[in-house]
């Protein structure tokens, strides 16, 4: 309701002149009949400044009313924000493995990658769906921004996990080369940064985070999937290139 907070910076300015010419001004100019005269000419306009004061109180104390409701039923459906989070990071590292498997394949040489992965796609839990949708209702632009930028990414993560099951069959046409997997890889490890933003927050320990992910973020997921980056140089080249074109801190 920005509208309403440039509606009271109107009001103060205008409120200002408004005092100035209708009680300072007639008060040091003369009397108390004086001042009497001025209001009584002037009876009509006063009145309706006087209506005018009292529907902005009104529309402020609505305005302080609605704020408290959406505050509470933020805080109702953020309860349930930790639960979705840890059952997505969970989907993650499910994700995380599948990837791997399918990039590990691709760099052999020898491996046409036209058998079936070993890992099945792992299943997008629905639990979060909700969730997430309560909470994008209730929260300021900038929590609901980034819940939604989150679910943006997941949804189309999804789907490249399940294409990636079908692309390796023997049906398949597609060629699987390794560097488009490890931009899958990337990606996903952006997906729990974004996530892992929110863990304090949904907990109500801490104020909402929204700074850019660093790229010590990416390693510190790259580490709890069990990939020393340290060792992998050729992922440790791609994700810095990559971090400094999308995410600049």
């Amino acid at each position: 309701m920005s509208w309403v907070i440039k509606i009271n910076w109107l009001c103060f300015f205008v409120g200002i002149p408004y005092l100035g010419l209708m009680v300072i001004y007639p008060s040091i100019q003369g009397d108390w009949e004086y001042v009497h005269a001025v209001w009584y000419t002037w009876q009509s306009f006063n009145t309706g400044i006087l209506a005018f004061v009292a529907s902005i109180f009104a529309l402020n104390a609505v305005r302080y009313t609605e704020e408290k409701r959406r505050q509470r039923n933020f805080i109702a459906a953020r309860a349930f924000l930790p639960q979705a989070l840890s059952e997505l990071s969970t989907y993650f590292e499910q994700s995380f493995k599948l990837v791997n498997e399918a990039w590990e394949r691709a760099k052999d040489q020898s491996d046409h990658c036209k058998t079936p992965l070993k890992m099945d796609c792992p299943k997008l839990p629905v639990g979060y769906q909700q969730v997430f949708k309560d909470c994008i209702s209730e929260a300021s632009p900038e929590v609901a921004e980034h819940l939604a930028y989150i679910l943006v990414r997941l949804q189309i993560h999804h789907s490249r996990m399940e294409s990636l099951v079908k692309d390796f069959s023997a049906d398949s046409n597609t060629i699987q080369v390794p560097i488009s997997l490890m931009t899958q890889v990337f990606a996903l490890a952006e997906l729990q940064g974004l996530v892992n933003q929110l863990f304090k927050f949904s907990r109500g320990s801490a104020p909402f985070d929204n700074k850019p992910l660093s790229v010590d973020s990416f390693y510190s997921c790259y580490r709890i999937w069990g990939v020393e980056i340290d060792e992998n140089d050729e992922l440790k080249g791609f994700t810095e290139r990559n971090h400094s074109k999308r995410w600049k801190t």
